[in-house]
């Protein structure tokens, strides 16, 4: 993947690209510590069972349960204890289940893991976990759910979203930790002939505070569906000291990957990936050479001052997800990095299907690529599709060949290393999980290739309203147009989901006159997880014309960063950008 050149064997060797890329995307990791990912690798379709309890206010007695899997459906009915089994034909996780017409009304599952049995529980609780999964409401993640959506339901997800309900509820007076996984836990509700377990009383103490406080469970539902973001830091960042100005900057290590087509250079050295003290508090950053460098607030989350390389000056500024997008002049020219916590990643915890935008050399050429492939469980590559610059094909060429291993790098992250003897070749990857459960990549090489890969997962439409990001762009030669990131505000004003798409009208707040002006958005397109505005123009209040150039873009899941590559014309060259969603 990392050219477009040919092997001996006549296979394409563009898996060196999507190494590199996907090292690039990653963005941040070091070996060492636990998994608890979802396994990558072939699907395993056969029997599958699923098995749980049903309870509301008390066992819930002969009700539909209805399953939808990654592959497969099946129903059931809950016996008078409120359990239920169930075998699903050609069944793959993971799943999400529905109860249908219970005491509370419809209650949503889901059930996750790799085998072929799973334990799934339907009851408030797990309805909770849903919403805040998801985002949103349970049903609607459940009636759009599909093959395209598996990776948005994995263990790591499942306890980010257990862990932010069971906060919620405390702050409501309401004690859960006890219970556990309630997706898992043994349940024994209140019955005609049973007496409950701790799960059990823990539901009924729910529906009496229900009661007490006159809620419904679809607004605890809206509540903690609100309380729950797509983008939130990760439990152990939460627990360390923050910036006065900045809840998403915390102190830790971090690493910082700048991206410049130079030689890839040793850490420590600060000229393309480096290792950082952060002390958020002091706003100071500790470099591994000794030296430390300060930064100043300039507004929420936005920093200014110098990178520590010959006084440059800088600016930073911070995602709610914890990730940094910094500029600087690095040897007299304006370059762009990026920043991340580290973490203690495994092989296995990136394992899954990923989506990669990725810049790199074809034939001497500069492009940008829009590539799939999947990680197994042991790092190496199983699968990948899309040549260099199908970057807007609907339908990607698949590949084959000698692809490439992930192995963990003693100085952090991973190395991404040529299987094909006849091509050697290494790349530097590393990557991040965020507060969502969702791994995210990032790839740079000695050539100058980069790359950033997210989970593959549709896109689902935004809900109306405003929102305000911070945006830089660069060429192909990964020079920056600027070194202050420009803004720009969104008000989503119609959804079309007949269509995938929506309408948002766009404006740079830092102009003096009004230069708002629609836009057509298009969920993946060309394909599942990819966003796409074709070229056009639209009027301004004024009366005027802005004119604005194709693009695709990638949301980064969980970090509240997306890149976008502006696709060539016969008189304007590729543009690669990022957004900063404030």
């Amino acid at each position: 993947m990392k050219t477009m050149q040919t092997n001996r064997a006549g296979l394409p060797a563009t898996m060196k690209t999507l190494a590199t890329a996907a090292a690039l995307v990653v963005l941040a990791g070091c070996g060492g510590g636990g998994s608890d990912s979802t396994p990558g690798g072939t699907a395993v379709v056969g029997p599958l069972t699923l098995s749980g309890v049903v309870a509301a206010r008390a066992a819930a007695t002969g009700q539909s349960v209805d399953i939808q899997c990654a592959s497969g459906t099946g129903t059931a009915t809950s016996n008078a204890d409120g359990s239920y089994t169930v075998t699903v034909t050609d069944g793959q996780l993971p799943c999400v289940l529905r109860a249908k017409g219970t005491a509370d009304g419809d209650l949503y599952s889901v059930a996750t893991g790799s085998g072929r049995t799973a334990t799934a529980n339907l009851t408030p609780l797990t309805h909770l976990v849903v919403a805040s999964m998801a985002g949103g409401t349970p049903a609607t993640f459940y009636n759009n759910f599909g093959a395209d959506m598996g990776a948005l339901v994995t263990p790591a997800r499942v306890e980010a979203a257990l862990a932010t309900v069971q906060a919620d509820l405390t702050a409501r007076g309401i004690q859960t930790a006890a219970v556990g996984n309630p997706i898992t836990a043994a349940l024994v509700p209140a019955g005609t002939a049973q007496t409950a377990n701790p799960y059990g009383e823990v539901l009924a103490g729910l529906e009496a505070s229900l009661t007490t406080t006159g809620t419904t469970l679809a607004q605890l539902v809206t509540a903690v569906a609100k309380a729950s973001p797509t983008v939130r830091l990760p439990a152990e960042l939460l627990r360390q000291p923050q910036a006065s100005n900045c809840a998403a900057l915390r102190s830790g290590t971090l690493r910082f990957v700048w991206i410049t087509p130079a030689e890839l250079k040793a850490d420590g050295d600060l000229g393309t990936v480096s290792r950082v003290t952060l002390d958020a508090p002091m706003l100071t950053f500790g470099n591994a050479n000794g030296t430390s460098t300060s930064v100043t607030a300039d507004g929420t989350c936005r920093y200014k001052g110098s990178t520590g390389m010959n006084g440059d000056p800088a600016e930073v500024v911070v995602s709610q997800g914890g990730v940094m997008l910094a500029s600087s002049t690095i040897g007299g020219v304006k370059r762009l990095g990026i920043g991340f916590p580290e973490q203690s990643l495994t092989l296995a915890d990136l394992a899954g299907e990923y989506n990669m935008m990725q810049v790199e050399s074809n034939q001497g050429v500069v492009v940008g690529s829009g590539l799939t492939f999947r990680l197994n469980a042991s790092g190496a590559v199983e699968s990948a599709a899309c040549q260099p610059g199908e970057v807007l094909a609907r339908t990607c060429t698949p590949l084959s060949g000698l692809f490439p291993k992930l192995s963990v790098n003693a100085a952090g992250g991973f190395t991404m290393t040529s299987t094909d003897p006849a091509e050697p070749w290494t790349s530097r990857w590393f990557a991040y999980r965020t507060g969502s459960g969702d791994v995210v990549l990032m790839q740079i090489d000695q050539g100058g290739t980069f790359g950033f890969a997210s989970p593959k997962v549709a896109r689902t439409l935004p809900s109306l309203g405003t929102s305000r990001s911070w945006g830089a762009s660069m060429d192909m030669e990964r020079v920056a147009s600027a070194t202050t990131f420009g803004e720009t505000t969104y008000l989503t004003k119609r959804v079309d989901a007949a269509t995938d798409s929506y309408v948002r009208t766009i404006r740079n707040p830092l102009l003096a006159t009004d230069d708002s002006h629609d836009q057509t958005i298009q969920h993946n397109w060309p394909r599942a997880g990819w966003t796409h505005l074709a070229a056009g123009s639209s009027p301004t209040p004024s009366g005027s014309l802005v004119s604005f150039r194709e693009w695709v873009n990638l949301r980064l899941l969980g970090t509240g960063l997306s890149v976008t590559y502006s696709v060539p014309t016969a008189t304007q060259a590729p543009v690669f950008s990022f957004t900063v969603t404030q």
